[in-house]
């Protein structure tokens, strides 16, 4: 029996049945629209997922060779390769430096060994440098009029003696001269006055060393024979020969042509310092004494090559030729560059970051990108040669 309240009119019955139907037929329906939707949104959701996949890979792709690109192309030429007192030479500068003196010896019929040359030309970088830092406190100055006249000395037009010519066409001969050179060489003017600038400090370096080498300095006598490390004698075999035969005969056998010496091994006159490592066998030092008059000595080593020497003379006043001036002047030059270079490695204001993967770079670049010289192309070749970097 229903009770008053919970009677209900048959209209409401109808209509909550009704509500019960549509609310069955909707669930009914949505599962099935669900059932059918949900293979399209399963491979949506795969196709989403190669998307990204394949985007990630492409991304990566693009980060290692963007890597690869930066290491081997962008990073190298903004490293380092040293520096003094905070005036800093990247491995592009030294690439771009390596590239200019290819081109000149090029242009004057040499060339630059890539095994040797890009360490050794870092090195001079840095001297210069050191020079140019220096110059001031040495009083070297290499103003612009004279670095005009040393551009001169080298494009201007040769006239054989008593022939005349216009001065207005000789100057106009010297710039397109000059001009030519830069573009085969691919320098701007700036850049060449520097590297010529460069170069009369080094040769005021030179003159001011020289002027301490006094006109007669002490010096011994003397003959040697020199074997280059390239020959294949034994040097000891050598200094036993001389027991059985003369010490001319002997040296001409090892005779080179423009070297110190003549065909019978005769140097003359040899001032201390222009050979430093032989100075301690012609003259002493702390830890030896030098050769006794007329002793010949065992093979020495002498950083070029193994000197046997008789010393023909002892040590006294002589007048110093000219070729042995020069000599003297260059190994006192060698020896402030070797002192001012370890003085700064010691004093940490010369650094140097230059390894073997560097070096490769370096040497793989100039190869690559080395401009080609035809100086036949060039004027008519009556200036000098062109003074070579650093």
């Amino acid at each position: 029996m229903n009770l008053p309240w919970q009677r209900r009119s048959s209209a409401d019955d109808n209509e909550n049945g009704g509500r019960r139907r549509r609310q069955r037929n909707t669930r009914v329906s949505s599962r099935g629209q669900q059932e059918q939707t949900r293979p399209i949104n399963l491979e949506r959701r795969r196709q989403r997922i190669a998307i990204g996949v394949g985007a990630s890979l492409v991304l990566v792709i693009i980060a290692i060779v963007g890597a690869g690109f930066y290491k081997e192309f962008v990073e190298p030429p903004r490293v380092m390769a040293g520096s003094i007192r905070g005036e800093i030479f990247t491995m592009g500068d030294l690439v771009e430096r390596l590239r200019v003196r290819q081109g000149i010896n090029r242009y004057q019929g040499g060339f630059v060994d890539l095994s040797v040359d890009p360490f050794q030309f870092l090195q001079d970088l840095l001297f210069v440098e050191i020079v140019r830092q220096a110059a001031p406190t040495l009083g070297l100055e290499a103003t612009e009029n004279v670095i005009d006249k040393a551009i001169e000395a080298q494009f201007y037009p040769k006239l054989p003696p008593g022939q005349e010519s216009d001065p207005v066409q000789l100057k106009k001969e010297f710039e397109n001269t000059y001009q030519g050179f830069l573009t085969q060489v691919r320098l701007t003017d700036k850049d060449y006055r520097r590297m010529v600038e460069e170069q009369v400090l080094l040769m005021q370096l030179n003159a001011l060393l020289s002027s301490s080498i006094p006109d007669e300095p002490a010096q011994v006598e003397v003959e040697w024979i020199k074997i280059d490390f390239e020959n294949s004698v034994i040097p000891e075999e050598i200094r036993d020969r001389l027991y059985k035969e003369d010490f001319p005969s002997v040296a001409a056998e090892f005779f080179t042509p423009m070297e110190f010496g003549d065909e019978k091994g005769y140097v003359g006159w040899v001032p201390e310092g222009a050979f430093p490592d032989l100075d301690p066998f012609l003259f002493g030092s702390d830890e030896q004494e030098p050769l006794a008059l007329d002793e010949i000595s065992q093979p020495v080593y002498g950083g070029d090559a193994t000197y046997i020497i008789h010393l023909l003379s002892e040590a006294k006043e002589h007048e110093l030729t000219p070729r042995m001036m020069l000599k003297l002047t260059s190994s006192m030059v060698e020896k402030w560059r070797n002192d001012q270079l370890t003085r700064g490695s010691k004093e940490k204001w010369l650094k140097v970051n230059f390894d073997s993967d560097r070096y490769a770079w370096v040497a793989e670049q100039v190869a690559v990108t080395a401009p080609r010289i035809n100086k036949d192309e060039e004027g008519d070749g009556q200036g000098s040669s062109p003074i070579g970097s650093p």
